[in-house]
């Protein structure tokens, strides 16, 4: 059976292949999306917790769009005094089934990632066992690549040196 050139797209539409890890996103969340958005793209209506509160700064999210797991942060957006929107400050997924634009998915290697990204500013740090942040993990880190045009950065995060998570987020400078 031969398969034509438009049934192959919306086959790999359809499984989540078309979707990408960029400096703006991750597939169709994007850094900066308005809550209302957000909300046509999942099709639901997003409960906020924290943000529902006066002093509220952030809430999370999950859920599942195109086969993708996400996890996203979203965050008042002051636009003036008084006046604020609430927008998307971060997009993470663990779904192997996507990559960066530039090849790098889950499973990869720190030195894959510090290669492909030469010319980007990039942070490698470790986490930490503790909330205090006084104990390094041994085997768990982050590389973080900051974009020169979006303000943006892609982080890595590793589990003895392979990626095992990976976020967009805004960033207000190194």
């Amino acid at each position: 059976m031969k398969l034509t050139a438009i049934t192959l797209l919306l086959l790999f539409a359809y499984t989540g292949f078309s979707q990408t890890i960029s400096m703006t996103g991750i597939g169709d969340i994007k850094i900066g999306m308005k809550q209302a958005d957000l909300e046509k793209i999942t099709g639901t209506k997003i409960k906020l917790k924290n943000l529902a509160q006066k002093d509220g700064y952030r809430d999370t999210i999950n859920f599942t769009l195109k086969e993708i797991a996400y996890q996203v942060a979203i965050e008042k957006t002051y636009m003036e005094e008084d006046k604020y929107e609430i927008t998307v400050a971060e997009v993470r997924t663990s779904n192997a089934k996507i990559k960066t634009k530039s090849g790098i998915a889950i499973g990869d290697d720190k030195i894959k990632i510090i290669t492909t990204y030469t010319d980007y500013t990039i942070h490698i740090m470790p986490e930490y066992e503790d909330d205090t942040y006084t104990k390094k993990s041994k085997t768990k880190s982050m590389v973080t690549v900051y974009s020169d045009e979006t303000g943006n950065t892609i982080t890595f995060y590793l589990t003895n040196n392979k990626v095992t998570s990976i976020s967009v987020s805004y960033s207000e400078g190194c």
